[in-house]
């Protein structure tokens, strides 16, 4: 079932959750540049005129444009009119209850730092964090909670090919650990491996399973009976196994179960396996949050402070220069227009004050369908 590697943390107390310090300079950096805009057109009045006479026509080219709300929110990338109409629909709706639940934060952090303190009524609880890569959201979630969280991660990249919608497809094995990003955010931020090549604990109640979900959750569970899961983090990012990890802990999702998807907004990977798996279900479930995904927190946990800030405008400039914020600026794309022309003004203001992807979502499961009878039989 794979190596784990054991640590320990004081369990009476939490740590500081708010790892956004990234996104507190980018909103700096926004705000110098609003105050670099105001004092050229103090300066230079005509620029006024010019930036009014761009906005008025922003706004009139809103009014006749036909694909409002099609495509998805920090993509703007599928036509979701692809979907059957039942998928449409759910996505539809969601994005309409996702509006009402953005937080500014990390969905994780959050949801984790909503836990009940630890005790013996919830000691035999699961804490799973299911694609952990450097294992920094293990470990910051066990901060955050103060209970024992579980890290699934093989170390070695990707068990299968990602198609991210209709942009890209990220090749089975990127995510490696042996790769120049992870070997350099390693030395930075104090993560050693042991013989087996599982990243060290660093002082935190976390346990972390080698090997693909595939091969090692079943057994993982099966060694713990009954146990139910209180928060399940889904890292996986391919819908396969997105998927398999729904249907391998579908009999220890109990009502209060938390689900919280990284990138759930990709509509063809772990948005998709949830629409099958609670339809399949019947499973009854309400949306908690909307935020920031976790790959921030490795530049936060940079142990050099000068280091650290390196980091963050590296972080911001790849982010708009050639990651998913070049859609607010790369006139020639087509994101660019779905993205002014079809976005709600309120996340086009959610997304510009981040300086990476809010695609993170968290749900709650309120009742089990067809999971509670299965569960009765058993």
């Amino acid at each position: 079932m794979g190596v784990i590697a054991n640590g320990t943390a004081d369990r009476t107390s939490r740590r500081s959750v708010d790892r956004t310090n990234l996104h507190r300079v980018w909103r700096t950096v926004l705000i110098g540049l609003a105050l670099g805009v105001a004092a050229a057109c103090y300066f230079v009045p005509a620029l006024l005129v010019v930036i009014g006479a761009l906005v008025l026509l922003l706004l009139c080219a809103r009014l006749v444009y036909r694909g409002r709300d099609r495509y998805i929110p920090n993509l703007y990338a599928r036509d979701i009119r692809m979907y059957d109409d039942d998928y449409r629909a759910f996505i539809t709706d969601s994005l309409a209850d996702l509006r009402q639940r953005k937080i500014p934060g990390h969905t994780l952090l959050w949801e984790a730092s909503q836990l009940a303190p630890p005790s013996p009524e919830n000691a035999r609880e699961l804490q799973l964090d299911l694609g952990v890569w450097l294992g920094w959201s293990t470990r910051l979630t066990a901060d955050a909670c103060g209970r024992t969280v579980h890290g699934f991660d093989t170390f070695s990249g990707l068990v299968e090919d990602w198609a991210v919608d209709d942009q890209m497809v990220v090749k089975k094995g990127t995510f490696s650990l042996t790769e120049p990003l992870a070997q350099r955010l390693m030395a930075e931020t104090g993560v050693t491996m042991d013989d087996d090549g599982v990243p060290d604990p660093l002082g935190r109640d976390v346990q972390f399973i080698k090997g693909m979900t595939y091969d090692t959750l079943a057994p993982f569970l099966a060694a713990r009976p009954d146990a139910p899961i209180r928060l399940f983090h889904m890292d996986l990012d391919t819908y396969e196994s997105c998927l398999h990890a729904l249907e391998t802990c579908k009999d220890r999702f109990v009502e209060g179960s938390i689900l919280v998807f990284d990138e759930y907004l990709v509509t063809n990977a772990e948005m998709q396996a949830f629409y099958e798996f609670q339809q399949k279900y019947g499973l009854e479930w309400r949306y908690r949050a909307w935020g920031l995904e976790i790959w921030e927190m490795n530049v936060e946990m940079v142990t050099s402070r000068w280091k650290r800030l390196a980091y963050y405008f590296l972080a911001v400039g790849i982010f708009w220069m050639l990651g998913g914020g070049n859609f607010a600026w790369a006139f020639h794309t087509k994101r660019f227009w779905r993205f002014w022309l079809g976005a709600p003004f309120g996340d086009i203001v959610f997304m510009l004050g981040a300086a990476g992807q809010r695609k993170s979502v968290s749900l709650e499961i309120t009742g089990l369908g067809s999971l509670a009878r299965d569960n009765d039989n058993r």
